[in-house]
Formats: C-alpha cells, sequence, structure tokens
C-alpha cells in the first residue's frame, strides 16, 4: 500500500484554546451512567478503568504492536517466538511486558484477536483459497463456519488512481452468533485463579466490520481499477508495483455497555496471568502474561504542570486517562486573529490526574513510543493500521477547520468552502509514518509548539483545533478527540450549521460518543465531516450509513432518516457513495465506471444524484425531515 504511504507523508500544524460554542439541552451521558460508575476518561475518579486485550498469530500484543512476554511463567501453550508486525514479520522472542495496576477495578472494554497471513493467496482469481485456510488451518479453523459465503467484494480508492479490492467471507454460524460468552480470569503466578468475570456477546457495543472489528477477509492492496464488472485479472500500477496480498480472520468485540460489570485486580506483585476464554473455542483459551505493578512503584516519570497548564521539570508519577489542551498565543488586536495572520500555539497532553505526559517543549521519541517509556502516549503505527487492520489505532495528531458554520461533508473534491489545515482527511501527524526512517531516525522528538497561517481569504467566525489523541497506561487504552476553538475576523462566537445530531438519543450513558471510537462528544459530531472526506479513510456519508445498516444493535427504522438528520437539506444529496452503505447494488453495474474516477474529476461516485434523477420525489420508504 505505497499510495498510503505518499497521502500520509503530507501533513503541516495548528491548535488553540476554547469555548464551547454548540450545546444539546439533552446532553449524553445523561440517562444510564451512574455517577463515577464508569467514565473511561475520569481516570482514578471512574469507578473503572478501560483494560483492552489483543492477540495476534497466536501472541498476546500490546497496542504498540509489539508481542509480550511470559516472563518466567510456565506456559507451554504461549509461543517461545512471535510475529513481530514492527519488524517485518519476523519470529523473535517476545519482549514487552503487559503491566496492570493491583487493587484497580477494570471493565473489559476490548476483546481482539487476529489470525493473518501475508502475500500466501496470491492467486487474483482464487476465492477459494483463503476461505480454506479460514476454514482448515487457521486459528480460527475450530469456530463454526458452517454457512459462511462470499460476501462482499468491494473496491476502496486508496489514492487518485490507486485501489484496493477487499473480499469478505460472510453468515458464518459463529459471526451470526449473540449467545456466547466470555470468561476473563485473572491467575497468579503459580496458575491459581484469583478473580474471574464472563462477559456476553451482548455486553459489547461494536463488533462488525465496518467499524474495523469482526471480519473474515482476502484484501489485495496497490492495484489499478479493473477493467469491467468481475474483471477477473489484475490490473498493475503504470509503474509496474507488485500488488500486496493479506489474508485474516479477525475476531473483535469492544465498547463494553454494562458500567457495572468490573474486574478487580488482585492484590499481587509480579507476574500473572489473564485467561480468556471463548465458548465458541472452549478448547483453546487467549493468554495475556501480565505483571502486576503496584501503584506504589510506579518511576516518576510524568512532569507536575505550572500554573498555565504547562510541563515544569519536577517529575512524578503518571496516573490513569488522558486529558489534552492547548495554550495560543494572544491575537494582535486581543480579541480575535485576522486573516493572513499566524496562529501560534503549544499542545500540553496530560493524564486523568492533571499531570504531564512530555516535557514542556517536545514529545517522546517514535522509538519512546515502541519501548514503552512514552508515558503511554501513541503516535501513527503503520503496522498497526495495514497489518492488524486498526482503523484508528494511533493517529495522534491536530487538524485546524473553520469556520464552523461552512463545514459540509465533502461533495467529491479537495476544493473545500472551508479553512482545512491540512487539506486531506489525515490530520497533522506529530510524527508521521515512517518517522523511524527519516532524519534523526527513531529518536527525533516532535515539538509541542505549532505554528499554521490563516489563508488571507479566511472567513470570520470560530475556528477548531482537533485535537486527536491516544494513550496506552497500565492496560488502559483510550482515543479522544477534543475541539478547541479560536476566533477569527470578529469576536462573536459561530456555531456548526445544525444538520445532523441528536446522537443522544442512542448514545448516552456508557455508550456515548465520547466513550466510543475516537472519544469526542456528541456536541461536536459535525466536525467529523472534516476528516471523513474520502472512502480511503472512510467518507463518512457511507460509512456512517454501513455502520448503523450492519448493527446488530441499532433498533431504530433504519428508513427514517430524521434519527440523525435535522434539515430537509442534509438528506436530499443522493450519490453512489453516500447511498451505496445500505443499498449495495441498487444500480448493478449501471454506474461502474463513475465508481473509479479520482475525487476530482466530475462526475464521480460523489456527485448529486438528485440533478439528474432524484430531485422531485425522495423515495418513499424514507422518512425525511419536513420542509
Amino acid at each position: 500500500m505505497k499510495s498510503l504511504f505518499k497521502r500520509l507523508l503530507l501533513s503541516v500544524l495548528v491548535c488553540s484554546a476554547g469555548c464551547d460554542v454548540f450545546n444539546i439541552g439533552d446532553a449524553e451521558g445523561t440517562r444510564g451512567r451512574g455517577a463515577r460508575a464508569f467514565d473511561p476518561y475520569s481516570s482514578s475518579a471512574s469507578g473503572a478503568i478501560s483494560l483492552s486485550l489483543l492477540y495476534f498469530n497466536g501472541c498476546a500484543i500490546l497496542p504498540t504492536g509489539e508481542p509480550v512476554s511470559a516472563g518466567s511463567l510456565d506456559l507451554p501453550d504461549y509461543p517461545a517466538t512471535c510475529e513481530a508486525m514492527n519488524r517485518m514479520g519476523q519470529q523473535v522472542p517476545p519482549s514487552a511486558r503487559f503491566e496492570v495496576t493491583p487493587g484497580v477495578s477494570y471493565f473489559i472494554r476490548e476483546f481482539t484477536a487476529v489470525d493473518a497471513v501475508s502475500d500466501v493467496h496470491t492467486d487474483f482469481k482464487n476465492q477459494h483459497a483463503p476461505s480454506f485456510w479460514m476454514r482448515k488451518e487457521s486459528r480460527f479453523k475450530d469456530l463454526d463456519w458452517s454457512g459462511v459465503t462470499v460476501g462482499r467484494d468491494e473496491w476502496t480508492n486508496d489514492f487518485d488512481s490507486t485501489f484496493q479490492r477487499e473480499t469478505y467471507y460472510e453468515n458464518a454460524a459463529w459471526m451470526r452468533s449473540l449467545d456466547d460468552t466470555f470468561l476473563i480470569e485473572v491467575l497468579d503466578a503459580d496458575g491459581a485463579v484469583r478473580t474471574s468475570i464472563s462477559y456476553s456477546r451482548r455486553d459489547f457495543m461494536g463488533e462488525g466490520a465496518t467499524t474495523g472489528r469482526t471480519r473474515a477477509s482476502w484484501l489485495v492492496a496497490d492495484l489499478a481499477r479493473p477493467r469491467f464488472p468481475g474483471d477477473p485479472e489484475v490490473s498493475l500500477l503504470p509503474d509496474g508495483t507488485e500488488p500486496t496480498y493479506k489474508t485474516m480472520v479477525k475476531a473483535s468485540f469492544s465498547g463494553a455497555t454494562n458500567p457495572f460489570k468490573t474486574l478487580t485486580m488482585p492484590q499481587l506483585s509480579g507476574e500473572g496471568l489473564i485467561r480468556v476464554t471463548w465458548s465458541q473455542l472452549p478448547l483453546k483459551p487467549f493468554l495475556f502474561p501480565i505483571v502486576f505493578t503496584p501503584e506504589a512503584e510506579r518511576p516518576a516519570t510524568c512532569y507536575r504542570l505550572d500554573e498555565s497548564g504547562l510541563a515544569t521539570d519536577e517529575q512524578v508519577p503518571c496516573g490513569f486517562g488522558l486529558t489534552q489542551a492547548v495554550r495560543v498565543n494572544r491575537p494582535a488586536n486581543g480579541s480575535y486573529f485576522m486573516p493572513g495572520d499566524s496562529v501560534d500555539f503549544m499542545v500540553s497532553l496530560r493524564d486523568g490526574d492533571g499531570n504531564g505526559l512530555h516535557p514542556r517543549n517536545r514529545m517522546p521519541s517514535y522509538n519512546q513510543y515502541m519501548g514503552e517509556s512514552s508515558n503511554g502516549l501513541a503516535y501513527f503505527n503503520e503496522e498497526m493500521l495495514l497489518t492488524y487492520r486498526e482503523a484508528s489505532s494511533s493517529e495522534s495528531g491536530f487538524k485546524v477547520v473553520g469556520p464552523l458554520q461552512d463545514l459540509q461533508v465533502s461533495r467529491g473534491s479537495y476544493t473545500l468552502p472551508y479553512f482545512s489545515f491540512p487539506l486531506f482527511s489525515e490530520p497533522h501527524f506529530y510524527l508521521p509514518p515512517g518517522a523511524n526512517q527519516l532524519a534523526g531516525g527513531g529518536d527525533a522528538q516532535p515539538p509541542t509548539h505549532y505554528t499554521v497561517t490563516l489563508p488571507p481569504n479566511a472567513k470570520a467566525g470560530t475556528y477548531a483545533i482537533l485535537l486527536k489523541g491516544h494513550r496506552t497506561f497500565m492496560g488502559e487504552r483510550l482515543n479522544r478527540l477534543d475541539p478547541f476553538f479560536f476566533q477569527v475576523g470578529q469576536a462573536q462566537p459561530t456555531t456548526y450549521p445544525g444538520r445532523v445530531g441528536n446522537c443522544q438519543v442512542c448514545h448516552n450513558g456508557v455508550n456515548s460518543l465520547s466513550n466510543v471510537h475516537h472519544g469526542m462528544s456528541v456536541d461536536h459530531v459535525e466536525a467529523c465531516k472534516t476528516c471523513h472526506i474520502e472512502e480511503g479513510y472512510g467518507y463518512l456519508p457511507d460509512v456512517i450509513h454501513r455502520i448503523h445498516n450492519s448493527s446488530r444493535k441499532y433498533n431504530q427504522n433504519k428508513g427514517d432518516c430524521t434519527m440523525c438528520h435535522l434539515t430537509r437539506e442534509s438528506t436530499l444529496w443522493p450519490s453512489l457513495m453516500s447511498c451505496n452503505g445500505c443499498h449495495v447494488a441498487s444500480h448493478g453495474t449501471e454506474y461502474f465506471d463513475l465508481r473509479f474516477e479520482p475525487m476530482q474529476n466530475t462526475p464521480n461516485g460523489y456527485g448529486n444524484c438528485a440533478e439528474s434523477c432524484h430531485v422531485t420525489t425522495p423515495p418513499a420508504e424514507h422518512i425525511l425531515p419536513p420542509r
């Protein structure tokens, strides 16, 4: 996927301090959650800490992708060597340690197990070979594969004229099940079970492939577009790049929905084990070697903050959680920036107890991140994205957009009606892909101070600096996205267009948007469109429809557009990209070629179908907002 790296190496900067400019009366979290019962971002103030359990090709891994060592534990069923994603898939003795805190209550936020092979199934015409490996040879061969079918065969535009094809194998009995369970046991170094809890599959909100969760698929990347529907031949890129092939089975369950189902780590020190027994694989439990590290033994690697919220030189032990802040320079007129001005700001990333996770002027290096010495701060990790298929595992960085009132879904062009930095989907990464291969290698430390220059024609209004952060610490894994605001051209704040919202009707309490995926509040849901502007990164009108249409947890009328759309206008831009999320083959192959046109070309799959066909009578089976 060389094209992906070309895209992801394009970046720049920005950020700012804020005010709440968009308020929804029925705030998420007002129902379904007791005070302090369950809030992943509340750190030590929460009733439980989120615990992520990740497994890859037979070994426990950390969120960095590094395989976990069994230490001195006697585990005959745990491999002596593991496949190291970050080292070209080499088999190495695992060395990472998975630390947890004794006496702390955890809830299982995520359990994900992956079995994958690369460049094994390389016959583009043979869809049977990947399926045979999954059902007969993979680590998941003992699942109930009855009923499995070849499902969606999706082509995705990676960048301009570079595509990938992913074939999904669907409808297997184990995928359709809702009654299976996960027994989580914590064992001491002698193998004695010290505590346990059982989760039902129904206790997890996210499990579908659209959200990067459970899937069985065969991916072929670095392709030119197919010549015609069902083209059986490989279409090579003009530069002759050879395609890459990835076959995977991924069982992934995320987003615990029960705030009171928690597990308290026993008061132990030294080594231990978490054992997960899935009722669908009762004879093959998943083993996670752990190290019990009491809070009193945590080293002083975080930083006390001063009155301005920036790190001092005094070091203190780290706590759980993740908070983000920025400090913006004062505009020349003391109130708002003018078009063409430079906005200077400093980023401050902290734990939930208010301790700095990095020194004042620099962040940890990539090598520190990979070596588990970054106080949990995570950077972009291409192997977790491309091999483990973690859609949003570690994309730490920022984006600047505005004014808020002009934010709208991309209509199939990089020429946006608002300012965006960077212009493309991805944020400006603190450390970009391949950072360990740049000048200074993996020891280069990114700054905390950034400058962005506003365009000379910047429109007046409120602008947002979107900070996207990721942290892993003592078993806890958090993603969050926080907006910070500054004014341009006027002191009076402006707000989002108000075209979509109401997510809190379903996403409240433990299922609040601030507790899932990126961790951004429903108050700022209209900012999602500023990153998801093209299909390679999840075009929002497509992916948001697919997420809910395919979810077994979404029990609303899937034809009721008023559940999310607040204005009729926001529903009246039908396109192949918008409607295919639900209506996969409504036009068959009639508009096949449009699907492969570059984003900047007109027409393309993002075009407005209402201009020619759907202008007078919206589909009768959809409920639209009133005029």
